[in-house]
């Protein structure tokens, strides 16, 4: 069941990343009126995997580590698609707020610095479920040709009401190709590294070609692997036959 949903996670996330065509001059001046922290926000109240993993968090917590690594990488693919220039920053200090009507979550994003790299704080409540908390950067733009590169790291902690916890710490570049008419102009890359409170531990990389390998371990075994792409999806395959 898992794979199945991770596959679904991925697909989602990258079909989302796909624009359309524009020009480079266009897509730079088009992404000032894209405000960084409401968009993360919004990246950050698509819960599915959250909710998801709760039925695995007691006896396959491998698996639930899976699923809020899927939930982080979506977050910085959903947050970042669709940037190709700096985004708009709410003053220092200012809290911004979104919530559901039909399940309760609510998102709060407070902006903490502009320079030397823009910082936020963020807290999500799902109700009778879990808070997830953490920390974004975004480090300085630079062009590398058509490319406008971004670094975006993320320290997040989701804990479950049930006693579950996972914290996964993300090490993510975004690239945007301003010049690119077809197919999803958001690349992501990087490293995740991951643990939860069942003593697991994982590191997922993500190479350029969007290819996305790596394992959880519990002690001295592997109890999990992830293969796959950005593109077509991501699934985690769990060899651990004993409860966590």
């Amino acid at each position: 069941m898992i794979g199945a949903l991770l596959r679904h996670a991925i697909r989602a996330a990258a079909v989302a990343g796909g624009a359309a065509a524009a020009t480079a001059g266009a897509r730079y001046m088009g992404s000032r009126r894209i405000v960084a922290s409401e968009k993360l926000g919004r990246a950050l109240m698509d819960t599915q995997r959250i909710e998801e993993a709760l039925p695995y968090t007691i006896d396959e917590s491998e698996a639930a580590l899976a699923a809020c690594a899927v939930y982080l990488i979506n977050v910085a693919y959903e947050a970042a698609s669709g940037i190709s220039g700096p985004p708009t920053l709410d003053p220092i200090g200012h809290e911004r707020a979104i919530s559901s009507d039909s399940s309760g979550t609510t998102a709060t994003i407070t902006t903490t610095a502009h320079e030397p790299e823009t910082r936020w704080q963020f807290d999500v409540v799902i109700p009778g479920l879990a808070r997830i908390s953490g920390s974004r950067r975004l480090e300085a733009s630079r062009f590398s040709g058509s490319h406008i590169k971004m670094k975006t790291p993320d320290t997040v902690t989701i804990r479950y009401d049930n006693g579950y916890s996972a914290r996964i710490e993300s090490d993510l570049e975004f690239a945007s190709n301003l010049l690119r008419l077809v197919g999803p102009q958001t690349q992501l890359i990087g490293n995740v590294n991951l643990s939860d409170n069942r003593g697991n531990v994982g590191l997922l990389r993500i190479d350029a070609a969007g290819v996305v390998t790596g394992t959880i371990t519990r002690g001295p075994n592997i109890v999990g692997r992830f293969d796959g792409n950005l593109t077509s999806g991501l699934t985690f395959r769990s060899n651990s036959p004993v409860a966590a």
